[in-house]
């Protein structure tokens, strides 16, 4: 899934890190900002117990199917209701393919971000393409009609969830997130959207997934290596993912989302982090950082980050010695972007043994 400050190509550089606390698998790896799992599925496949924690819930939903599963279910419910369902581990195909060969509807999605639904606009909107919009409509109508009839346990409500979340990108019209689309169609977002199933690292430690306030959480939570990549900049991630963040919420409740402007974006007020923030963050990252119950911190941040170096040298270094690795790498591309916009930047993995207070 393309999303900023993934860290998919940093894995090898922060496994380093994380070899350097001593701590074998077993221990709590507790990713306190866990975006899309990428950080905590690595940990969880080296064997720890993994805490994952995010506050958007198409995060949360990621966290649920791929780090507190530690297997398939049986999907038990659906026997009856989906052909083939009958206790087999093979039970996952066949929920699958049942959900892409529903019929397309007319929904929320195709209502709002797909063209021919949005046709009475000035500007119609161009997210999906029809097609599109009304298959993503019925899976996830139909997601919901499980769960509510309790025909899915939540567990298995959240891995269909994920399935349909990651197969967004690959069929949306946008160049990189989803603050804008296209105002034409790019080659891929014609191709039909098919789900796929979720690569759920098996394990047999008791892995949670939590969506709090990362600073409410830390007072919550012991763990052995606390792993903090808070946002960096002022981009908040609420309105460039909405959209995933709007299916992942669904539309089912009493009232609609009410959606404004020229892209349908929804209000985010209540999701703004304040690790954003220039006035906010420096406060923010204390507070984490002193009520840490943890015996290693590791830091992720950038030489582009609203904090220094020294400001976060000063906080760390209260819990214990900081030592610093750095690792060159080329920012974030959107697809609109060429490679001159791609300058190289140093990500820094910041690093203490906490000492005993």
């Amino acid at each position: 899934m393309r999303y900023y400050g993934c860290k998919s190509k940093l894995l090898d550089f922060l496994s380093e890190g994380v070899a350097k606390t001593g701590i074998n698998s077993g221990a709590v790896f507790c990713d306190l900002f866990s975006g899309t799992t990428t950080v905590a599925r690595h940990f969880k496949q080296k064997g720890y117990t993994v805490y994952a924690n995010d506050f958007l819930e198409f995060s949360y939903s990621l966290a649920r199917a791929y780090i507190k599963n530690n297997d398939y279910p049986l999907f038990e419910g659906l026997y009856g209701i989906v052909t083939g369902v009958n206790g087999s581990i093979d039970n996952m195909n066949k929920v699958i393919e049942y959900l892409n060969n529903l019929k397309p509807l007319k929904g929320f999605i195709y209502k709002n971000y797909c063209p021919d639904g949005t046709k009475h606009l000035d500007s119609p909107r161009m997210y999906f393409s029809d097609n599109n919009g009304m298959k993503i409509d019925a899976i996830r109508t139909k997601i919901q009609e499980w769960k509510d009839s309790k025909s899915i346990s939540d567990d298995e409500f959240y891995i269909l969830l994920t399935s349909l979340i990651e197969a967004i990108p690959y069929v949306a019209n946008i160049p990189g997130n989803y603050a804008a689309y296209f105002k034409y169609w790019d080659p891929r977002a014609l191709k039909p959207i098919r789900l796929q199933i979720p690569c759920i690292p098996k394990s047999k430690r008791d892995n949670k997934a939590f969506k709090e306030d990362a600073n409410e959480l830390i007072k919550k939570i012991r763990s052995d290596i606390l792993y903090l990549d808070p946002p960096y900049n002022t981009r908040q991630y609420a309105p460039n993912y909405f959209l995933l963040e709007l299916i992942a919420e669904g539309w089912f409740d009493e009232g609609k989302p009410k959606i404004y402007g020229k892209t349908g974006m929804r209000s985010y007020e209540n999701q703004k982090s304040v690790f954003c923030q220039k006035n906010s963050v420096l406060n923010a990252f204390n507070d984490i950082v002193e009520n840490a119950k943890t015996k290693f911190i590791l830091l992720s941040y950038n030489d582009e980050g609203l904090m220094s170096e020294k400001e976060i040298i000063n906080i760390l270094s209260r819990r214990g010695k900081v030592e610093i690795f750095k690792k060159p790498y080329r920012r974030y591309r959107s697809i609109n972007q060429d490679d001159s916009d791609r300058r190289i930047v140093y990500e820094k993995l910041y690093f203490i043994k906490v000492k005993e207070r």
